[in-house]
């Protein structure tokens, strides 16, 4: 029943008899396929040559629409999170943590629009948050999660409120990572103390960059604003430009450089002053909810 709403592609009504959760998860369906063409309906437009008159309300049609998505999907984790803490079949349950992976990738590309238009993340914790959990929850959102190595860090927070940022910045890295790497190949995640602060590092043994190319992205990493957002969403890629702009959000250092294998080494410095104390544990968001991204806030 459940499972089947989530994962078919009606476009009717559910039929009678079934259950008001089933109903539920309709309704979202069809919310959630109303906003995604919506989406796309926008990108188009904000792809085209516009009047500078038009800027601020193109910031505001991107704003208001990734609020939107971000609602939604909000709502859509819920519900999967409620029915996972009540299916005890496996088979069953994997299914559900499939979809659950699904719905909190879209979030994040429902955040990068949200960026794009310079709003700052709905996603607030109270306390710092270990470190540790903020790298598994940055993985989490990665569609190749399988094929990334952590390499448990020795202590460190994050300040609650930079969390959600830092968690969104690392997963594009890391999903670029996998993306430009091969398919066998793992990419690895650590993190060390430094004397500015905490140096996390992506490494990937991929087909690496281009030396022209590689000083054009550590030059919108260090400034987007070098970039026109208009181009990278007529060619579709929005990743790293998402990443300079949480990064000067909260003075976070990132570069990009060539490693020894041929692949890419993302480098990004967190600096003392998102640091916090060490995290009394780890379920720490406000409101209780859990300190991943897997969780609502």
């Amino acid at each position: 029943g459940a499972v089947r709403s989530v994962r078919g592609d009606r476009s009717g009504p559910p039929p009678e008899g079934e259950q008001a959760g089933v109903d539920e998860f309709w309704l979202l369906a069809q919310e959630l396929r109303s906003a995604r063409e919506q989406a796309q309906t926008t990108l188009v437009r904000l792809a085209l040559p516009a009047a500078p008159t038009d800027s601020d309300r193109k910031v505001e049609v991107f704003v208001n629409l990734a609020r939107r998505l971000q609602s939604l999907v909000h709502r859509e984790i819920s519900l999967l999170d409620g029915l996972e803490d009540t299916v005890e079949d496996p088979d069953l349950l994997k299914e559900l943590f499939h979809v659950d992976h699904l719905a909190t990738r879209i979030r994040r590309h429902a955040e990068n629009l949200a960026v794009l238009g310079g709003a700052a993340s709905r996603r607030q914790w109270t306390r710092p948050i270990d470190l540790s959990e903020v790298l598994r929850s940055s993985v989490a959102e990665v569609e190749q999660y399988t094929r990334v190595k952590v390499v448990p860090p020795a202590g460190g927070t994050v300040r609650g409120h930079a969390v959600a940022d830092v968690v969104h910045l690392l997963a594009e890295l890391v999903e670029n990572a996998t993306v430009f790497s091969a398919p066998d190949t793992d990419v690895v995640v650590r993190a060390e103390r430094v004397t500015a602060g905490i140096a996390v590092e992506v490494e990937d043994r991929g087909l690496g960059m281009p030396a022209e190319e590689q000083h054009r992205m550590n030059t919108l990493l260090a400034d987007p604003d070098q970039v026109s957002v208009r181009h990278l969403l007529a060619d579709g890629r929005i990743g790293l430009f998402v990443v300079s702009a949480l990064a000067r959000r909260h003075g976070i250092a990132v570069e990009l450089k060539s490693n020894i294998y041929g692949g890419v080494l993302a480098v990004l410095v967190l600096p003392q002053g998102l640091l916090g104390a060490e995290a009394p544990g780890a379920a720490d968001a406000a409101g209780g909810s859990r300190a991943t991204s897997w969780g609502t806030v």
